[in-house]
């Protein structure tokens, strides 16, 4: 019998993370997540540039996904891309793959070995999976087909967590004319409560290129997790009667947390200080800094308890070292009763090494034609000294910003201002 120290190598490892996969998926409870996607665009002959935002409401249990406009009543079946007048729209992005890949699908592995991803070490596998196996199918205006799929995913060896998932389409039947479909996912722990910490995608990209010279790209984030109210009806197409499949039904949207008129400023402080040893995810607490009026009186009363989480702490070093910061605040709590936290920032307060913009200075050549993007050059030395400009993207309840240095350290009392928004497609 052949004992773990003679099994090729990443095998033990592999046949850990599947179970791990398979318990994080059994034990996922039902999850509604808001789901905004960047959407840029590329004609035939042209230049890639922003299309569009879309923001919808995803319900899964991990095993399905039903798709809703934010703040509307029902969740349905419909390919998110019924959402949107055009373009291309994924799905699948929580337990599908996952589940396809390490779980029930029929895919064949080999360990490349551990590498240096972000500042972790993790473990990483190329896999495929051949159309026959695979049951992905790829929907365009052309018409739909049976996709078969390869890639790589990486796993951190200590928790076993799924960190990155990228997916390849391949053997695209000729009448999709579509020659690309390359989906990558990067997986977090996201608390969704005092006790409940589940592994949710936090991200993802998705490409789709035409036999055109058309091309989709989407930057897609998920913010505002949350358990779906207990007391909710839900379907999500659990076999029926004499072996027959139920239908794939519909949930009216949780009640739970209730919605905020728009319009209200909200000045929000730290409860705790944030430094860089805290991990994405973490929850974080803040107050109500003041009194904020609606029709004359104190709608939401100064010292309410504001919830959230980390929801970015990325660490860079070049040109210079820097983090990426965001804080995502999801309910307010007044006089008992939880409110949905979506607004957009408008402020971030100072504290030193916070800024909203990057300025990267660097050396070039004097005699090279580089330009800056917002900054100009100038020599010294014979150096030719470049200045650029970086910004990041904003999304609903999450205040994102720059820190300057690798020694994150954000003061008890950090303030940031919001605007609610209201909930509607």
């Amino acid at each position: 019998m052949a004992i773990a120290q003679d099994l090729p190598p990443g095998v033990l490892l592999l046949s850990q993370v599947k179970r791990h996969v398979q318990g994080e998926l059994q034990r996922l409870p039902n999850v509604s997540c808001l789901e905004t996607v960047h959407r840029q665009y590329r004609p035939a002959k042209g230049t890639l540039a922003p299309l569009d935002t879309i923001r919808l409401e995803v319900l899964t249990n991990g095993n399905k996904e039903l798709y809703a406009s934010p703040g509307g009543r029902r969740f349905s079946e419909n390919h998110p891309s019924s959402f949107a007048g055009s373009g291309a729209l994924g799905d699948g992005l929580f337990g599908l793959y996952l589940r396809t890949i390490l779980v029930t699908g029929s895919v064949s592995n080999r360990y490349i070995g551990e590498e240096a991803v972000a500042g972790r070490r993790l473990a990483r596998w190329d896999y495929r999976l051949p159309v026959m196996w695979s049951g992905q199918t790829v929907q365009t205006p052309e018409g739909s087909g049976k996709v078969g799929l390869h890639g790589s995913y990486w796993a951190d060896p200590q928790t076993l967590d799924v960190a990155r998932l990228e997916l390849d389409a391949e053997d695209i039947p000729p009448a999709m004319a579509v020659t690309e479909m390359v989906t990558a996912i990067d997986y977090a722990r996201t608390r969704l409560g005092d006790n409940l910490e589940v592994l949710l995608p936090e991200s993802a990209e998705f490409r789709l290129v035409k036999a055109s010279g058309e091309t989709f790209d989407n930057r897609i984030e998920f913010t505002h997790c949350r358990v779906f109210g207990a007391d909710t009806s839900i379907d999500f197409g659990a076999p029926g009667a004499a072996g027959q499949p139920a239908r794939f039904g519909a949930a009216t949207v949780d009640d739970t947390l209730r919605p905020l008129p728009a319009g209200l400023e909200i000045a929000v402080k730290l409860r705790s200080r944030i430094t860089s040893d805290v991990a994405v995810g973490a929850l974080i607490d803040g107050v109500v800094a003041s009194n904020v009026p609606a029709k004359g009186t104190a709608a939401i009363a100064a010292g309410s308890a504001v919830r959230g989480r980390i929801r970015r702490l990325e660490h860079y070093t070049d040109p210079v070292p820097y983090m990426v910061v965001g804080l995502e605040f999801t309910e307010v709590e007044v006089e008992g009763i939880r409110y949905r936290f979506y607004a957009d920032v408008v402020e971030i307060g100072a504290a030193p090494g916070v800024e909203q913009t990057l300025h990267t200075p660097f050396q070039a050549s004097a005699s090279g034609s580089g330009g800056a993007s917002n900054g100009g050059p100038w020599a010294i030395g014979g150096l030719r000294q470049t200045s650029e400009t970086i910004r990041t993207n904003r999304l609903p309840g999450v205040a994102t910003f720059f820190f300057h240095g690798d020694k994150l350290d954000l003061p008890v009392g950090f303030r940031t201002l919001w605007k609610t928004l209201l909930l509607a497609p």
